[in-house]
C-alpha cells in the first residue's frame, strides 16, 4: 500500500551538489543489482546517510513544496542545531526543534587500541583508525593520549576521494599504569 512505502526527499536547491554526484545503480560488478543491495534500482547519494540510499526504487517525483511524509516529518530527525547536539536535560524536557538527518558530519574512529588491550608503559603504541566526512576530503586527524589536554597530528593514509574512509595512524607512549583516555578528532576541507 502507498502508506507503507519508504520515501525520502532531497531539496533541489540545497542539495544541488549532492544531486550532481548521485547515481541510480542497476548493476554491481557487471551483474544485475542483487536483491539485498536494492534490486532493481538503488539511489546512491554520496555524503548522505544511507537513509537516502533508497533500495528497490520505484519512482522519482518532483514536488513543489516540502515533503510531509512520515520518513521526512517524523523519522530520522536530529536536533536543529550545529552538529545536532543536545544535552541530556534538554532531551528529557523535550520541545527541541528537529530537522531531517542529511549529510554525514566529519567523524573519526579509533580501531586499535580497542579499549580492552593492556599497553606497556614506556613503549610506543600505534593508534589506528578511520575518518570520513559527508562534506569534503578529510584534511587532518589529531590524537590525544592525555584526555584532550594536548593533540598531535596523525599520519593520514591515501586520500581515495571526497567521501572515502581515510585511514590514519598515530604513535603515543603510555607514561603510567592505569586507564588511558585516548581521543581522536578529524577536520575536513569544508
Amino acid at each position: 500500500s502507498p502508506s507503507a512505502r519508504y520515501s525520502k526527499s532531497l531539496d533541489l536547491k540545497l542539495d544541488a551538489e549532492a544531486l550532481k554526484e548521485s547515481l541510480l545503480a542497476y548493476a554491481l560488478n557487471g551483474e544485475p543489482l542483487p536483491l539485498l543491495n536494492g534490486f532493481p534500482l538503488r539511489l546512491v547519494v554520496p555524503g548522505y546517510f544511507s537513509t537516502y540510499w533508497v533500495k528497490a526504487l520505484e519512482a522519482l517525483t518532483v514536488l513543489d513544496k516540502p515533503d510531509e511524509n512520515f520518513w521526512m516529518k517524523s523519522a530520522y530527525r536530529i536536533p536543529a542545531r550545529p552538529g545536532g547536539n543536545i544535552t541530556p536535560e534538554e532531551q528529557r524536557k523535550g520541545g527541541v526543534p528537529t530537522e531531517p538527518l542529511t549529510r554525514m558530519p566529519v567523524r573519526s574512529f579509533l580501531v586499535t587500541p580497542d579499549g580492552e588491550s593492556k599497553l606497556p608503559v614506556g613503549f610506543a603504541v600505534t593508534a589506528r583508525g578511520i575518518a570520513f566526512s559527508g562534506h569534503d576530503h578529510v584534511a587532518r586527524v589529531e590524537v590525544s593520549a592525555d584526555d584532550g589536554a594536548s593533540w598531535q597530528a596523525a599520519h593520514l593514509g591515501e586520500d581515495l576521494g571526497r567521501y572515502a574512509f581515510r585511514p590514519f595512524t598515530a604513535q603515543f607512549t603510555p607514561k603510567h599504569p592505569g586507564r588511558l583516555p585516548l581521543r581522536v578528532r578529524a577536520t575536513d576541507k569544508k
